[in-house]
């Protein structure tokens, strides 16, 4: 079966080879009457010659044709072939004119006569079935692949009527009958002229696959398919098939009344296997068709399970990566040993809940808190008794921010700061003060303290508005003043909480 790119690859090389076997047919009869050789001007003796201006003309013809399929949209050489097609409307017309209106214009006498032998006479008028197929093939070469559509399109019924005749005037010369192509005396259609008229049109047919014939014959699709496999065959059988009667009544196998049933019987026997081979073609290729459409869809089908597949893999993924980013950035805000905020997020919290406070005129107390005697501790217990001292006291921390924006972090080593957004400093002092009680509450036993015999915390308070007005500071200046204080109660003795303006000291025995 042949696909429609090979098809139409097949078209175009017969378009050119019909313009090159017409073009030599008009040549060859051009030199049969230059050089006297009446075997050339017709095909056999007692037929009808070929006149010259026939000749001329289908040689202009299969230029045209050849140039209008050969050569690009927009080319010079598409003028050249509209005015040969011009030239043939206009041959036609005058040979048209003379059956119909009885002039003598000597067409063929004034083409070169001087150059002619004792035979380029004239032998009667051109016939007017081969002005009439001129006329025609020159419509259907000026209007074949126009610029507009509509006019592109009227060349596929332009070229019907020419080739009806001409298909008529061949099947005369083929079953030997004069009346399908003798319209009277010295008016007969040459044979080669009638066969070269309906490869012509044929060529025109097949020429523009934008419309028509052409177009459906070499796409894939079914019509297609039953174009290029019943178009072709169906009428070159038949043609075949009625030869074939006549033969074999001139041969005596039946008589004349035998002849018509034979020929519908062989005719419909033909015509019904051509129908049921194509079928049974179209009936496979459907059946690709639907087999491969399951193979698609189900393909699809597994497609979209996978994509379904991957997307839920993809979103498990995506929430294990969510709790892994949101494990990683607790860890990074966290201290490792205390699970309290650690410095680099105290650094970055502090300095946001700075702006809030000078945004909004609010206050805002830090408070650093010192473990009193730590390193005694440490020496005296064991780093392991200290990771865990520092625990318990980074938790009591912890419990004593009772606000969602209060934050307990480890300052450094066993150092702890608390940061208190909308506070001011006797709240501060209060809360510190909260703080420290808790942690002596503990009753984490210190040896070696100076202080006491449990661990105590030392804190310093600092804020950045007070109830009284505002002090301005940015984050180190609030630290320093934090961290002076705090130095402060490690001077006045530790286990206590000092403020920048202390209202009080306050000291747990």
């Amino acid at each position: 079966m042949t696909s429609g790119n090979s098809f139409h690859s097949l078209l175009d090389w017969s378009i050119r080879a019909s313009c090159l076997l017409v073009a030599c047919v008009g040549c060859a009869v051009l030199c049969g009457w230059i050089f006297d050789v009446p075997a050339l001007t017709r095909v056999l003796p007692g037929l009808a010659f070929m006149k010259i201006s026939t000749a001329s003309a289908l040689i202009a013809a299969s230029a045209a044709l050849w140039l209008l399929h050969t050569r690009a949209a927009g080319s010079a050489w598409l003028r050249l072939a509209r005015m040969l097609a011009l030239c043939l409307v206009v041959l036609g017309g005058l040979i048209l004119s003379e059956h119909l209106f009885d002039l003598d214009l000597g067409i063929d006498q004034h083409i070169g006569a001087d150059r002619l032998s004792s035979h380029a006479v004239h032998f009667g008028r051109v016939s007017p079935a081969t002005g009439f197929n001129l006329t025609f093939l020159g419509l259907a070469l000026l209007t074949l692949k126009a610029r507009r559509p509509f006019v592109a399109a009227c060349a596929h019924w332009l070229v019907v009527p020419p080739l009806l005749v001409s298909g008529l005037a061949v099947l005369g010369y083929f079953y030997g009958f004069a009346a399908l192509y003798e319209m009277r005396a010295y008016s007969s259609m040459a044979a080669h002229t009638a066969a070269a008229t309906v490869v012509l049109n044929l060529a025109i047919l097949a020429a523009d696959s934008g419309h028509g014939f052409a177009g459906i014959a070499s796409s894939d699709t079914a019509g297609g398919l039953v174009s290029r496999r019943l178009l072709p065959t169906i009428p070159i059988m038949l043609v075949v098939l009625g030869w074939v009667c006549l033969e074999g009544e001139a041969l005596g196998l039946y008589s004349t009344p035998f002849r018509v049933p034979l020929l519908v019987l062989l005719s419909t026997t033909l015509c019904l296997i051509a129908v049921a081979t194509t079928a049974i073609t179209l009936h496979k290729v459907d059946l690709n068709r639907k087999r491969a459409e399951a193979e698609i869809l189900s393909l699809n089908v597994g497609l979209e399970l996978r994509v379904r597949e991957r997307t839920q893999e993809l979103a498990q993924v995506s929430a294990q990566l969510q709790t892994v980013n949101g494990a990683l950035e607790l860890l990074s805000q966290q201290d490792g040993l205390t699970g309290v905020a650690n410095r680099r997020f105290f650094d970055t919290y502090l300095a946001d809940q700075i702006n809030i406070a000078r945004r909004y005129g609010r206050a805002l107390a830090l408070v650093l808190y010192d473990v009193d005697a730590f390193k005694a501790y440490n020496d005296h217990y064991g780093h392991h008794a200290g990771d865990e001292c520092l625990k318990r006291v980074a938790a009591t921390l912890r419990l004593c921010c009772r606000r969602t924006a209060d934050r307990a972090a480890r300052f450094g080593g066993e150092e702890f700061a608390m940061v208190l957004p909308d506070t001011g400093l006797d709240d501060a002092v209060r809360i510190a003060e909260a703080a420290r009680q808790a942690v002596a509450q503990l009753n984490i036993v210190h040896e070696n303290s100076a202080t006491a015999a449990y661990v105590t915390l030392s804190g310093g308070v600092a804020v950045l508005l007070d109830s009284g007005g505002g002090i301005g500071a940015g984050v180190q200046q609030l630290i320093m003043d934090a961290d002076q204080s705090l130095y402060e109660a490690k001077r006045l003795g530790r286990n206590r909480i000092v403020s920048v303006r202390p209202l009080q000291d306050t000291q747990v025995a």
